[in-house]
């Protein structure tokens, strides 16, 4: 089968070909033909081995060779960030079911949404497919009666069950920032600056290093002895979070990874797809602002989340591959 792969691909971001590696992996595996629609083609064919075209130019022609579309994962359906990024995913998604094209909603968290936005997505997604990565997703689209299956992030799957990192003695504690919130940067750095006076290692990683690294370097600037780890793919990323002692994150995936790793981590909630995850993992979240103090309090005492509940999201991940399987042969 001829699958066309539609997400936020191809622009460096380490969350995003993260769920791209384990989709792309599964896929394969069962030996389906798999294409992405990605900003950077090259970039993708080389870190994922399928097939890749530029995401707007290369879009009618592999729409038309296609079988399926699978729009997803991430959070690709929302309009805080920009309505353009919404149009884009929504014009796909229309011009797909307008030639007769199969279309599978996977992996996607849904919102924030202005009301504009939200009838523009509740009109796109009524009568297909959909799996939803949190509760308050397949909440919000049950108050539009559009039923969605509940799965959970696939990057959770990248560590299998049985792979384990202990961590070394002098593994740091790692902050993953984010950019454009100040807020956090500055509460990041206080963090990094209460571990460095107290001689405990510290690390430091940008996620989206084209966006984040400013935020990494006013952290180093004010705690030098931070060790700044760099990270130009998922697999580097992983690598990193695996052998940290613990990780505080203002990146969804800085968490999942944590996660997938069977590692303690707290997350700053920028998003209600951060919260979401947190609640369910029974992780400690920060509000913005966050409290620097609280932060600090949590970096040296670094609770374990409840291994059941890890577990639970673990096994929704993989009952989303099922589900995707599923649905592909439906």
């Amino acid at each position: 089968m001829n699958i066309l792969v539609s997400g936020y691909y191809g622009f460096g971001n380490i969350g995003d070909e993260a769920i791209l590696a384990v989709l792309t992996s599964h896929l394969t595996e069962y030996g389906h033909r798999v294409t992405v629609l990605s900003q950077d083609p090259h970039e993708t064919k080389c870190l994922h081995g399928v097939g890749a075209v530029h995401r707007t130019r290369g879009v009618l022609p592999a729409l038309l060779t296609t079988d399926v579309l699978i729009s997803g994962g991430g959070g690709l359906l929302q309009d805080r960030t920009s309505r353009r990024s919404l149009l884009y995913y929504l014009s796909l998604i229309q011009l797909a079911k307008r030639i007769g094209k199969r279309v599978i909603i996977f992996g996607q968290s849904i919102g924030p949404l202005s009301n504009r936005g939200l009838q523009s997505v509740v009109k796109a997604l009524t009568g297909l497919p959909i799996a939803v990565r949190d509760r308050p997703s397949q909440s919000l689209l049950a108050q539009y009666h559009i039923e969605a299956e509940l799965v959970a992030d696939p990057a959770l799957l990248l560590f299998g069950p049985n792979q384990a990192i202990d961590p070394h003695p002098e593994a740091p504690v790692l902050l993953i920032p984010r950019d454009a919130y100040p807020d956090v940067t500055s509460a990041l750095t206080q963090v990094a600056v209460a571990l460095n006076k107290k001689g405990l290692p510290v690390a430091t990683l940008a996620f989206h290093p084209e966006r984040d690294e400013a935020a990494v370097k006013q952290i180093l600037t004010s705690a030098p002895e931070t060790t700044h780890l760099r990270a130009t793919s998922y697999r580097e990323a992983l690598l990193h979070t695996a052998c940290a002692r613990y990780v505080i994150s203002a990146r969804l995936h800085g968490l999942i990874l944590a996660a997938a790793c069977r590692r303690g981590f707290s997350g700053l909630v920028y998003d209600p797809k951060v919260a979401a995850f947190l609640d369910e993992a029974g992780a400690p979240a920060f509000d913005l602002p966050p409290d620097p103090s609280s932060l600090i309090r949590v970096a040296l005492e670094q609770p374990v989340p409840e291994p059941q509940a890890m577990t639970a999201l673990r096994s929704r991940a993989l009952r989303g591959l099922a589900w995707l399987d599923s649905n592909l042969h439906h």
